[in-house]
């Protein structure tokens, strides 16, 4: 993972360096990391025990669920025929929580094609407006599509993350003058066409104002996708400094990754990474905001913050929406203290669709 390191704040912009692993400091600082949360060990019973039939201890209660702990050692106001009344009761709460909450059976969206991606719309006025918007500013819409999404067909977990391990790939790239090997992910988004981070493929400073000299990397670094016990050959197509994005070529036959940008905070996300080496591991997530600076450079892009684990070898890993297995952004980068876990940083998708457009990648 890109991790940004600097001992002062008010200093970033000279001496921020992009190297792997790179940390962020934030002005603020960071607060210190929590615990998580433990179930007491303290007469605790779970909502499961009670559905399995299993006896439980109220204090100071009543009723034949407590007599597990012998009998009760207080008057009780309410007569012993009424206790069928508080198992009712009992009955019923359980019942109502859990049952299925009601969902509407569907719903419709809106999908407007333009050259080089798409974009969703949960109403036809939204998707009306963008389409008006697009033409006037001399952009070609091919289509617009409605569709009806049932709200109980979403796709399951488990195929979203077996889908999304077939799409992404472990990257090695070795360079030959420093004798280095970097590692980090790429994910497929057109056919023989992978996205990953500038950084993953070669190390560079970006306060530099030409740090990556691309006809170099070209012509001298050994560039592999990797998954399973394949490798598989790969060649730099373009690099992107300012935005930290890299898109390779390769002779690789798998699916592609969908783009989406409508992104909400709280949206239950998953990556693939290759972190320490350790290729293709998915770990999950929620995104914890959006439109963040960490960089201060001109036209340095905004991030989104997402809370999945990530490590060197994250970055370029592609961050999919549980719900739908769409890619809604990339990781690039983690902000922290040093010695401190961070907010994990990543990019967004426009950034990665406007490349791929200069660059003849229709995605």
């Amino acid at each position: 993972m890109n991790i940004v390191k600097t001992a002062n704040i008010g200093n970033l912009k000279k001496q921020a360096r992009t190297f792997m692993p790179e940390i962020i400091a934030p002005g603020t600082g960071l607060s210190p990391a929590t615990q998580k949360s433990v179930i007491p060990a303290n007469n605790v019973v779970t909502i499961q025990d009670a559905v399995n039939g299993q006896k439980y201890w109220i204090p100071g209660g009543g009723g034949d669920w407590s007599t597990q702990w012998g009998e009760d050692n207080f008057k009780s106001y309410k007569d012993d025929g009424e206790n069928y009344k508080r198992e009712e009761r009992d009955m019923a709460i359980l019942d109502n929580m859990t049952k299925e909450l009601e969902h509407p059976s569907q719903h419709e969206v809106w999908t407007v094609y333009v050259p080089g991606g798409s974009r969703t719309f949960e109403s036809q006025a939204l998707a009306n407006l963008y389409k008006k918007k697009q033409l006037e500013n001399g952009v070609q819409v091919s289509k617009m599509i409605r569709r009806v999404i049932a709200q109980n067909n979403k796709i399951p977990r488990e195929q979203v993350i077996s889908d999304s391990l077939s799409k992404t790939f472990m990257v090695e790239s070795i360079d030959p003058q420093k004798g280095v090997k970097l590692n980090g992910a790429a994910y497929c988004v057109a056919p023989s066409y992978f996205i990953s981070c500038a950084h993953v493929i070669r190390e560079y400073n970006k306060n530099e104002e030409n740090p990556l000299d691309i006809g170099e990397i070209q012509a001298k670094a050994t560039i592999s996708l990797i998954s399973g016990n394949q490798k598989y050959k790969a060649e730099l197509v373009n690099m992107d400094a300012k935005n930290d994005i890299a898109i390779l070529r390769s002779n690789i036959n798998c699916e592609i990754f969908e783009f989406e940008e409508m992104v909400n905070i709280g949206d239950n996300i998953l990556t693939v990474g290759s972190p320490h080496g350790y290729e293709n591991n998915v770990s999950f997530g929620t995104i914890g905001s959006l439109n963040r600076k960490i960089y201060t450079y001109d036209g340095a892009p905004e991030f989104m913050f997402v809370d999945l684990s990530a490590f060197t070898g994250n970055s370029g890993g592609p961050i999919i929406r549980q719900s739908d297995g769409s890619v809604i952004g990339m990781l690039t980068a983690i902000v922290a203290g040093s010695g401190e876990y961070g907010l994990n940083a990543g990019l967004s998708p426009k950034y990665i669709k406007e490349f791929c457009i200069i660059n003849d990648v229709t995605i």
